[in-house]
């Protein structure tokens, strides 16, 4: 039944677009709850991989949206943008959640910040839905400027998350229950209850540490490759970490590659044991590229190439300000720019040899940091 949805309905819509020269386009509904995905379309990320430009609905301009599920949102049509080969994500964006709550409309600043933080996980097509009188037109102007200069810079790079955690939406096909009144996780098993738990958590102390990730199925998986470096393969991009949820069960095309991965000596994170993994140690066991010093659990940080230079956009969408520092790695903290899309503004980012960027970022601020090119840094020091 999944498979007709994604062919025949969703597949169907992308044919007819692609003969008439348009682009398909859309977002499922409920994205952020997974255990609704069973229900209402069986597999989101085959969906969403059917439309040239896979989006959301983000019905929530506060920031700290990503922090309680906006990020399942957002990395479900990255995801499936990504290993379809493609770059364009949309977004359906307003603040309908903070003016039904009487907290609204948004400010420019979080307005700012939400759209950023989508920026930060691949979403570059901004449909807004933001009532034309509740700003004056320069806060317009100055938040399409402000899109503007973070898709300039990013657009046309790539997103390049190298950790993959494994989207178990072939287990939860087995344990979905109907219900005759609204779904909840609750009235489903105890199994999918874990599952569910146990991914929710996995995503959400990944992104509180700053380590970029994308989403995957078991199709895509029974798609891969493994290479003789030891990445995994998938739509021609690399990965090099496998984070899988407490509880599932992967189907045998799938559980081939995961298993020759492993012989490579690729990494592969399993929750379990009803122990779940504790921050520290999923960092540990992924030995990511950034980290922050001190930790910051609200700063978002999305990872980028572009013509062989690192990019990174930083938001904090938290309501404290953060300072510490970014590390980049050994003998990678110098020749960096710090871009504010804000203002337009491009600077020198302090840093040192041992790899430590200086990072400052108000309540509700983002920050593009551009590295060098590769070879730069050797090639200043091989300088006489």
């Amino acid at each position: 039944m999944s498979d007709l949805v994604a062919e025949r309905y969703f597949g169907a819509l992308q044919a007819w677009c692609r003969q008439h020269r348009v682009a398909s386009s859309g977002h499922t509904l409920w994205e952020e709850a997974l255990m609704h995905h069973p229900a209402l379309e069986g597999n989101a990320i085959q969906v969403l991989a059917r439309m040239d430009i896979p989006g959301l609905d983000m019905l929530s301009s506060d920031p700290a949206a990503v922090l309680h599920g906006g990020w399942v949102t957002a990395g479900l049509p990255s995801s499936a943008a990504l290993l379809a080969g493609r770059r364009r994500v949309m977004t359906e964006v307003s603040d309908f959640s903070q003016k039904m709550g009487k907290v609204g409309p948004a400010s420019p600043a979080q307005m700012r910040a939400a759209a950023a933080w989508q920026a930060a996980w691949g979403v570059t097509d901004f449909t807004l839905y933001y009532s034309l009188t509740d700003r004056s037109a320069a806060d317009y102007r100055a938040y399409g400027d402000f899109i503007g200069r973070l898709n300039a810079v990013l657009k046309p790079a790539q997103w390049n998350p190298t950790t993959l955690l494994y989207y178990p939406v072939y287990d939860l096909w087995a344990e979905y229950k109907p219900v005759a009144q609204p779904l909840q996780l609750g009235s489903q098993s105890a199994r999918a209850q874990r599952i569910v738990g146990s991914f929710m958590r996995l995503g959400q102390t990944l992104q509180s540490h700053q380590i970029a990730f994308a989403m995957i199925d078991h199709e895509f998986l029974a798609a891969a490759s493994v290479r003789a470096d030891g990445a995994l393969e998938v739509a021609g991009r690399r990965f090099r970490a496998v984070v899988l949820p407490e509880g599932v069960e992967l189907p045998a095309p799938a559980a081939t590659w995961i298993a020759r991965f492993e012989a490579q000596g690729g990494r592969v994170v399993r929750d379990g044991a009803g122990k779940g993994l504790a921050g520290q140690s999923l960092i540990a066991a992924l030995a990511p590229a950034y980290r922050l010093t001190p930790p910051g659990n609200a700063i978002v940080l999305g990872q980028f190439v572009r013509e062989g230079r690192p990019l990174l956009l930083a938001v904090n969408v938290g309501r404290e300000a953060y300072r510490g520092s970014l590390d980049v790695g050994q003998g990678q903290g110098r020749d960096w720019l710090r871009m504010d899309p804000a203002t337009g503004r491009i600077e020198p980012c302090p840093g040192d040899e041992q790899g430590r960027l200086l990072l400052a970022l108000g309540p509700s601020e983002a920050a593009v940091l551009a590295g060098p090119q590769a070879g730069d840094s050797q090639r200043r020091a091989d300088r006489p």
